[in-house]
């Protein structure tokens, strides 16, 4: 019987640890349908959209600009599971989350991180990079450019989601650069991920690095 409920406790435990894991997989990103734009937080992947009244809430103060830096607006009023961002009218949109508080994620092996969320929405065609911190930059035939603080990121890691939950693991050359797969029609979702060791001071709390996670959406008529 102590056998089954040591067993019984490992299991939880390890499932525990699987949750707390994957919660710090989440991110932000772009979705356009008929002219409108849309924010998600969770879970491309898995098909996981956070909720108002929830983990949506910790997207507190999102941004968003054109690629010439028109600011758009960000809907007041939430929708129950993504945040609007209005005036885009189909073209290239950048949005941001920066505020989100200090993290202690010791435990995943990031130390006391500041998040930083960076979305992109293209249509797949070469566009300009970005002003933001970690960038995939789409530069033409199923090509990225990833950058960090301005520059490329040599041997970046690229994990590329497809709409049916198929994933593509990548490697960027020494120039940033991978070129990614689509073989079904629909919206593709490129994560990147960066921990940058730069202490610092956010709201009172001081953290050791900087956590980056950035998003490309692409779609594929």
């Amino acid at each position: 019987m102590k056998t089954k409920k040591l067993s019984s406790i490992l299991v939880l435990g390890l499932f525990a640890l699987f949750q707390a894991t994957m919660a710090q997989a989440h991110f932000i990103w772009l979705e356009q349908a008929d002219g409108q734009t849309k924010l998600y937080f969770g879970e491309y992947e898995g098909g996981l959209r956070e909720k108002t009244g929830g983990k949506l809430d910790t997207i507190a103060t999102p941004a968003a600009t054109t690629l010439d830096n028109k600011v758009l607006q960000v809907a007041a009023k939430r929708a129950e599971n993504y945040i609007a961002i209005e005036g885009a009218n189909n073209q290239a949109v950048l949005a941001h989350e920066l505020g989100m508080k200090v993290k202690d994620l010791t435990k995943y092996y990031y130390g006391i991180v500041k998040p930083m969320y960076y979305a992109r929405h293209g249509n797949g065609n070469a566009e300009a990079a970005s002003s933001h911190a970690l960038d995939i930059q789409p530069i033409g035939n199923n090509k990225v450019r990833v950058h960090l603080n301005g520059k490329p990121l040599a041997k970046a890691k690229l994990k590329v989601m497809a709409p049916n939950q198929w994933l593509q693991e990548l490697d960027a050359d020494e120039n940033g650069e991978a070129t990614y797969n689509m073989p079904w029609a629909g919206l593709y979702v490129l994560e990147a991920i960066y921990l940058e060791a730069k202490p610092g001071e956010f709201q009172g709390d001081k953290y050791e690095n900087i956590r980056h996670v950035s998003t490309l959406s692409v779609m594929k008529k």
